[in-house]
């Protein structure tokens, strides 16, 4: 588990600043980003650096995961130290590649936490953990989509790695429905990272929206009887 951060199952939020803002009531874990975000918000939001400067702003108490990349080590390190000097909640986010694992070494010897993203495998993850990945983050929609068992390969991720001196965050990542977000959770990752509208999805199941009704129908009914007086204004 990475310094500072609670040993619970918790939610991260990912996509347009201006979006996520409407969910900080819901009090996210952190906020991670991926290069496929961090393109599509650059005609809206300019140069990368702001971008990371404005998800710095809108909590102060919460890592920001940038994701970098680089044709060798010397590049991804070179191109992280701008976004690392913003804040030491910056948590730079490498690519599952030897070089990007040299990497993830040498900024953990300079003190600074890195996540490393694209693992689909429990040795990936080990490798990962032995050069000094804070976060790791597999690849669980990903994996349902090529007719894997997810479940059983992101459990023996967790299962492999918990307990163990310097095991790392476990963040279920590419989360793009409910069911994915439910078997990265029930394989024991630490958290899940999701879009603000998977958030949404994962409120809804058809025994919560039947029962859901059935009391506020009951509610209404009360409403109606004047049982609430007193407590609501009619």
């Amino acid at each position: 588990m990475a310094a500072g951060f609670p040993e619970s199952v918790g939610i991260w939020f990912q996509g347009d600043p201006e979006v996520i803002t409407d969910y900080l009531e819901f009090k996210p874990i952190g906020i991670v980003t991926n290069t496929i975000v961090l393109d599509d918000l650059a005609d809206t939001h300019g140069p990368m650096i702001n971008l990371i400067d404005r998800y710095l702003t809108l909590m102060d108490d919460v890592p920001v995961v940038v994701e970098v990349d680089g044709d060798t080590t010397e590049d991804i390190v070179s191109v992280s130290a701008p976004f690392q000097a913003l804040s030491p909640r910056v948590v730079m986010k490498i690519p599952c590649t030897t070089k990007g694992l040299r990497a993830v070494a040498r900024m953990k010897a300079a003190g600074r936490e890195s996540m490393v993203t694209t693992l689909f495998s429990a040795s990936q993850s080990v490798a990962a953990t032995q050069c000094g990945a804070a976060y790791i983050a597999p690849f669980v929609g990903p994996l349902i989509d090529s007719g894997a068992d997810a479940h059983t390969i992101v459990s023996d991720i967790v299962s492999v790695l918990r307990g163990r001196a310097g095991a790392p965050y476990v963040l279920g990542g590419i989360i793009r429905n409910q069911i994915a977000a439910d078997v990265a959770i029930r394989a024991g990752c630490d958290g899940v990272v999701v879009f603000p509208h998977t958030f949404e999805e994962m409120m809804l199941h058809p025994g919560s929206a039947e029962w859901n009704t059935t009391f506020r129908d009951r509610w209404d009914s009360m409403v109606a009887k004047g049982a609430l007086k007193g407590a609501l204004d009619q």
